[in-house]
């Protein structure tokens, strides 16, 4: 590998915040970029013309990776590697590691290129968010890109398999040596690209144009496949080109289902992810992107030239000020601070500083990445505040739920909270938090008049950060009241809707509100509802006491409810049905020919058997859902808030679970099941009338052939009757 490419290297890969290695083809150290110096904690003078055995901590790793340098155009190149490496400060690491084939002019292996990722603090988030992990590992496993590098002449010097694979068609032609129009030339030929209407020498001439100008300009190319690439090539200091590609079919179909929101990609990343700058050694701004020019209130001519640093007030300049010290001494250095922000805005802040290193190793400007984390740590903390109200012993419920009210004004920022107890068409506040008590405990207003009832119709929670300017502005309430700023979500307890938590303010928020908020403002709502649940279940608890001691719920064999239990578990849901009218279905379950597997293995088996019933049923319901034994081989559940059908749906599951799951070894007859259903009507007063029906339902799936779900069919004068 010459020293050409050695240079192409650095400078291609040299400053990139990924991790860059590459070998000869004997596995000696060729090159190491300044990240994968910063990974290792080595320096490259080190451990370049050795080889990379030393940082395997797995001797069976460094052997396997070996293969790659056999078969270097197989597709495992792609293949994501996870390796436990040994860093020169003795420290153990966990990377990602991507590779591909470097080839010579005569298309024998020289090399291989690898791209390393740390993998320690991914580790430790996928402790804490292990789906939303996943998702991002296989989302960046699903990128594929291709790169390559042509001389001074336009001719190929390098290019991975990617790049190959995605100009298939072009494949024979692309080998060192050949001219990038040639290589074209023969694509054409081959149908593989659209040229939009452009006739082939028109199409060629557009795209060479684009090719020498090699600026750093992003273009979109159109493949005959219907594939949409991004294209963007660089000239390097030497006179080469790098270019790059990347699948964006994906990406533009995505475009086309929301055409504003894709349209300026460039305008999208400015607009979702942070402040983006560049100063000089003098500390003077060569760059600014639109959030920046957001934050620090002007427009990029008037921030352009300027010290940024020097808008921000003196104690967050003096501590900002140490941070770009480090940075000037060509360091890499992150940090988290409060700053107070031109537009009148204070963010908690993660920034990064990168420099700039010029060929002479000085450093000639400063690159910084100033991440907004008020929502985040904001968050964090109100969720370990939230933990520890919710988890101490120190408090009483009317105490967690006052603090948790002042939790929700300190985490908004908002001065007014409210919890409301709504009954039909009125609105009563049970509990407040006012700066000067002006929220009254115990007032009651026409629920129409409060934002609330827009929250309850939502079934949802519901935020403005300006109601002014949204759909709150026409509301009574905003006539009345001239609340700005509100957000609020419904409180259920025992899954009935009992009122809303809400926090407001006569002022427009500054902020707007976050995912994390709405989520932050639903967990307020559910442990208060959990709060006032538990005051109730508290009272209903000491009032059952003497008859919880007197009469054990539990069946001694299967663990779950005895037939008393049960029944008076399924006497509640009949009240709770006449209440709210939410459907319910009872289901009568018998084991078939139980009486003959007791004959012929032992009661001990069919002991097993009625065990594992339970079991397997009972781990296949809701929690919501009841489950009793209420005779020897005789079971019933009550399904809630289900209706016939969809009552008829679950059953049939469990029918077939029950064939798969419950069946012993040493029993040869196959266990199965017969069902009965019936569900809630006016006229059943007791459960015992819901009960007979199932049980009627039951003895026609026993009496027809058994293993079967059978619904009891109401009696038609009754039908008529109601």
């Amino acid at each position: 590998m010459d020293e050409s490419i050695s240079l192409d290297l650095e400078q291609s890969f040299g400053e990139l915040n990924e991790c860059v290695l590459v070998t000869n083809s004997d596995r000696t150290i060729r090159f190491v970029n300044r990240a994968m110096e910063s990974l290792l904690q080595v320096s490259r003078e080190d451990i370049q013309g050795k080889t990379t055995e030393r940082f395997f901590a797995d001797a069976e790793q460094f052997s396997k990776m070996g293969e790659l340098y056999h078969a270097p155009a197989e597709k495992r190149h792609r293949d994501v590697q996870v390796l436990e490496l040994v860093r020169g400060d003795g420290t153990t690491i966990s990377a990602e590691v991507v590779s591909a084939p470097l080839y010579d002019t005569g298309q024998n292996l020289i090399g291989l290129l690898f791209i390393a990722r740390d993998l320690s603090e991914r580790q430790a988030l996928e402790n804490k968010l292990s789906d939303i992990a996943l998702t991002l590992e296989d989302a960046l496993d699903a990128i594929i890109e291709g790169f390559a590098i042509f001389d001074s002449e336009d001719r190929l010097i390098i290019c991975n398999d990617n790049y190959r694979e995605i100009y298939a068609h072009s494949a024979p032609a692309i080998f060192p040596g050949n001219r990038f129009e040639d290589i074209l030339r023969y694509g054409l030929n081959k149908n593989q690209y659209d040229t939009g209407g452009l006739s082939d020498d028109d199409w060629i001439e557009e795209r060479l144009e684009c090719h020498r100008a090699a600026d750093g300009t992003v273009i979109e190319q159109n493949l005959a496949d219907g594939r949409w690439l991004r294209v963007s090539e660089t000239r390097t200091r030497s006179g080469r080109t790098a270019g790059i590609r990347a699948d964006i079919t994906e990406l533009k179909k995505a475009r086309a289902e929301a055409e504003i929101a894709y349209r300026n990609l460039s305008l999208m990343a400015d607009n979702i992810t942070a402040s983006v700058t560049e100063i000089d050694t003098d500390g003077h701004c060569v760059f600014v992107n639109k959030t920046a020019c957001e934050w620090f209130d002007g427009s990029p001519e008037s921030l352009l030239g300027t010290r940024l640093r020097d808008r921000l007030p003196w104690k967050e300049r003096e501590s900002v000020r140490t941070v770009l010290q480090e940075a000037h001494k060509g360091r890499k250095v992150s940090g988290e601070f409060g700053l107070h922000f031109p537009d009148g805005v204070f963010r908690e802040c993660q920034i990064d500083c990168n420099p700039r290193i010029a060929e002479d190793g000085t450093v000639e400007g400063i690159v910084i990445l100033v991440s907004d984390i008020t929502d985040r740590k904001k968050t964090e903390r109100t969720l370990a505040e939230l933990y520890a109200i919710t988890s101490t012993r120190e408090l009483g419920h009317e105490d967690k739920i006052a603090e948790i009210l002042r939790l929700g004004t300190e985490h908004f920022d908002l001065p007014f909270g409210i919890i409301s107890h709504v009954i039909d068409d009125h609105y009563t506040i049970t509990h407040a938090q006012s700066p000067n008590g002006e929220l009254v405990p115990g007032s009651s207003f026409p629920l129409g008049n409060t934002y609330c009832t827009l929250t309850l119709e939502a079934d949802g929670p519901l935020a403005t950060a300006n109601a002014a300017n949204s759909l709150f502005a026409t509301h009574p309430c905003y006539e009345n009241f001239a609340l700005e700023t509100y957000i609020g979500a419904p409180l259920l307890v025992d899954g009935i809707v009992h009122g809303t938590v809400n926090f407001s303010a006569p002022d427009v928020r500054k902020r707007p509100f976050s995912p994390a908020d709405i989520q932050i403002v639903r967990q307020f709502a559910d442990w208060v509802g959990h709060e006032i649940a538990r005051q109730r279940d508290h009272q209903a608890l000491m009032d059952a006491k003497i008859n919880l001691e007197r009469v054990a719920s539990i069946d001694d064999l299967t663990q779950i409810l005895n037939r008393r239990a049960f029944l008076e578990r399924a006497n509640t849901e009949i009240q709770r049905y006449r209440r709210t009218k939410r459907p319910f279905t009872a289901v009568m379950m018998d084991i078939d020919k139980f009486k003959q597997i007791n004959d012929l293995h032992g009661h001990a088996a069919g002991d097993e058997i009625l065990k594992l019933f339970a079991d397997v049923v009972g781990g296949a319901l809701r929690a919501v859902d009841v489950f009793g034994r209420v005779g020897g081989e005789e079971f019933c559940m009550i399904l809630h808030h289900t209706t016939m059908d969809e009552a008829m749906l679950v059953c049939e599951r469990l029918r077939v679970k029950i064939m798969e799951e419950c069946q012993l070894d040493h029993v040869t007859q196959t266990v199965t099941c017969s069902m009965g259903l019936a569900s809630a009507a006016r006229e059943d007063v007791e459960f015992s009338t819901l009960m007979q029906k199932a049980d009627t339902a039951l003895y026609e799936a026993k009496a027809t052939g058994r293993n079967k779900c059978v619904a009891h069919h109401a009696d038609p004068e009754t039908t008529r009757i109601f």
